[in-house]
């Protein structure tokens, strides 16, 4: 059974403890809001990241005295990763009296869960998963962008890094939904700038022998892969092609821009490329962003077995989530005493109507209930084990 932890994030042991925040709330019931993540398999690195950056949010929230006279309590759950835990979690935050829920994380748990929300009329809030076409407006919103957004800016720039790519293989993960989406969005893209795709090579989330893939890449002597999976899929096909002694650019979708990739991988690291739109590097154009980093750093390493140094990531779009339903509460009056059901529907029109927000990111809302963000090619910083701009801001 899925070990259920309820935290209030006011003495969340991710964040500093804040004993007297009590004080700052009037005597008004707690406002609950449910996270699903994946605290337990592959993907702990990511659902770590996560929570951290959550709790965060609430915690500045609830120092300050809450919402509204209300501190906010998140029910976060472990969903192991899995579509079918992930729906099971959504039924019984929805049932506990949750206002919203952030998450889940995985374009697979998000498919999932999307269209729950919608039958159930309870907002859900993404911040990460990317295949295109499974966020289900009004109640299923995502501000993470999806791969069809990504990656053909992705692409674009390592064309201008690698102007001499002309030949391409794609492989990926067939089985899981944001790995299959990421194949064919970079066969969308590298159709639409008139590269010669020699192969699309597919696997299992769960191969273990990457040899077959390596060689059969290799034998097609492409100028560079594009590849789609999760990190341990990546690191075992890096590893495989470094082996052969096959050394070509190869760029990776954003599946393993968050959790600990940059501080695992090793062989075949300095020709990784991946997309995204945050890094550990100094932002000072961003307000907030360096505090955040310096904090999130602070707070990994203090709190959690998270690789060193903490890949930051967008941990800032999880903060960037939580603020975005806390402003909205505000704005409608909403509070622990507030009938559930119509603070379902407030949060419910309010992210409908949401044009564009800013707070570490800047995130404009596309008609799909998606997200954009701009995004750009990263490659690995490989003595400091964390993501670097590839080009430099003139160049993009």
């Amino acid at each position: 059974m899925t070990d259920r932890r309820r935290f209030v994030a006011a003495c969340v042991m991710l964040t500093s403890m804040i004993a007297s925040s009590a004080t700052f709330a009037a005597d008004k019931p707690p406002i609950k809001i449910g996270v699903s993540l994946p605290l337990s398999g592959f993907q702990t690195p990511n659902g770590t990241m996560y929570r951290i950056g959550i709790t965060m949010a609430i915690d500045d929230v609830n120092k300050t005295g809450g919402v509204n006279g209300s501190l906010i309590e998140l029910l976060i759950d472990d969903d192991q990763g899995r579509p079918d835990q992930a729906v099971l979690l959504f039924r019984r935050h929805v049932a506990d009296g949750v206002i919203a829920s952030l998450g889940p994380i995985s374009g697979t748990n998000w498919e999932s869960v999307a269209p729950l929300a919608e039958s159930m009329k309870a907002p859900a809030l993404n911040y990460t998963a990317l295949k295109p076409g499974i966020s289900k407006k009004p109640y299923a919103m995502r501000l993470h962008p999806p791969d069809d957004l990504m990656i053909p800016e992705g692409v674009v720039e390592f064309l201008k890094k690698f102007p001499n790519v002309k030949k391409v293989v794609i492989a990926g993960d067939l089985k899981e939904a944001s790995g299959a989406s990421g194949i064919n969005e970079f066969q969308k893209a590298a159709t639409a700038h008139g590269l010669q795709i020699l192969d699309t090579v597919g696997f299992d989330t769960r191969a273990t022998d990457y040899s077959p893939i390596a060689i059969k890449i290799r034998g097609l002597a492409p100028d560079a892969v594009f590849l789609s999976a999760f990190p341990p899929n990546v690191l075992g096909v890096l590893k495989e092609l470094d082996t052969q002694g096959f050394e070509v650019p190869v760029l990776v979708n954003a599946l393993i821009w968050p959790g600990n990739f940059p501080q695992t991988v090793s062989a075949g690291a300095k020709n990784v490329h991946t997309i995204g739109f945050n890094t550990n590097e100094s932002a000072p154009k961003i307000k907030g962003h360096d505090e955040f980093a310096e904090r999130y750093a602070k707070l990994s390493g203090e709190t959690t077995s998270l690789a060193k140094p903490a890949n930051v990531a967008n941990a800032t779009l999880a903060y960037d989530a939580a603020m975005l339903l806390v402003g909205i509460m505000r704005e409608k009056k909403i509070d622990g005493t507030t009938d559930v059901e119509k603070a379902r529907e407030e949060i419910t029109n309010a992210l409908m109507a949401l044009k564009s927000w800013r707070g570490l990111n800047d995130i404009t809302m596309k008609d799909t209930g998606d997200g954009y963000i701009r995004s750009h090619l990263l490659e690995l910083d490989v003595a400091n084990k964390a993501w670097k701009y590839s080009l430099s801001e003139s160049q993009r």
